[in-house]
């Protein structure tokens, strides 16, 4: 690792980092304020569960059936896959993994951080570094965000926090590999929107392909490349355990990509701008 490019990385990042962190903590806290009002018409709630379009929305947002099991925790694990949280989380994610060396290569900087006397690999290995740094405070702040929020608007019926902690664990592996993925693509393109063109277009096909899935028989089998299929909040919350083999693949992809992403760096050319 080169401390120098870690540290320039990181003084880079760190405002968008926090940014990002704060902004998900502020959400779930709105979202424990809208669970403190709803709670009141719990029953109102089941009823609308029930109905038959109602029930097929909720099971394609949190891949599972939450009628007949209505409670604080339960509701809280869909703040955990809200399209606003996924949105801040990825948006860090792709601007940090297609910096380097996607992002250096496209502003024309390749060159001068590669004359440094640090090898392509420590560059690797110590931008590497960054983003993993930075999946740690993403991956806690749902957490955090909805502890926080029971301390500002506290509900007759508290939501189980350790219930909800092995989601967070999987968040964070669900991230892990969609940086791998990035900077895969990072090292084998030489502009940034492209990496960051063809990350999306896969984060997008996996959602798609989770929730057609959810309604389409044929679609179940393949449903199992999809990134969402690995990370189910509200079935990891009833089993009240971490999903040990849906983080290892997950990890396990986004290792590989790490890798690929590392041979190909370490052996391509840098286009001169």
């Amino acid at each position: 690792m080169s401390r120098a490019v870690f540290i320039k990385t990181l003084r880079s990042a760190l405002p968008l980092m926090v940014l990002a962190t704060i902004s998900i903590v502020l959400f779930e806290i709105l979202m424990v304020r809208m669970v403190h009002e709803a709670i009141t018409d719990l029953d109102l709630i089941r009823a609308w569960l029930d109905r038959p379009l109602i029930k097929m929305i909720v099971r394609l947002a949190l891949g599972a059936d939450l009628a007949g099991d209505l409670t604080p925790t339960t509701l809280a694990s869909f703040f955990f896959v809200h399209p606003f949280m996924l949105a801040v989380a990825w948006t860090l994610i792709l601007t940090l993994t297609s910096s380097v060396p996607a992002g250096e290569i496209g502003r024309g900087t390749a060159d001068l951080l590669l004359t440094l006397p640090v090898s392509r690999v420590r560059v690797y290995v110590s931008t590497s570094l960054v983003w993993i740094l930075a999946c740690l405070p993403i991956s806690a702040a749902p957490w955090v965000g909805l502890l926080l929020g029971q301390y500002v608007f506290p509900l007759d019926e508290p939501i189980e926090m350790y219930r909800l902690a092995p989601v967070s664990y999987n968040l964070l592996a669900l991230h892990l590999s969609v940086c791998g993925l990035t900077t895969m693509f990072s090292g084998i393109c030489s502009r940034r929107g492209t990496t960051v063109g063809i990350v999306l277009a896969i984060l997008l096909a996996s959602d798609l392909l989770n929730l057609v899935a959810q309604f389409w028989e044929v679609v179940r089998p393949i449903s199992v490349l999809g990134f969402l299929y690995y990370y189910r909040p509200l079935p990891i919350v009833r089993a009240g355990a971490a999903p040990l083999d849906d983080m290892g693949v997950l990890v396990a992809v986004g290792g590989l990509a790490w890798l690929i992403g590392l041979w190909r760096f370490t052996r391509r050319d840098i286009p001169a701008t």
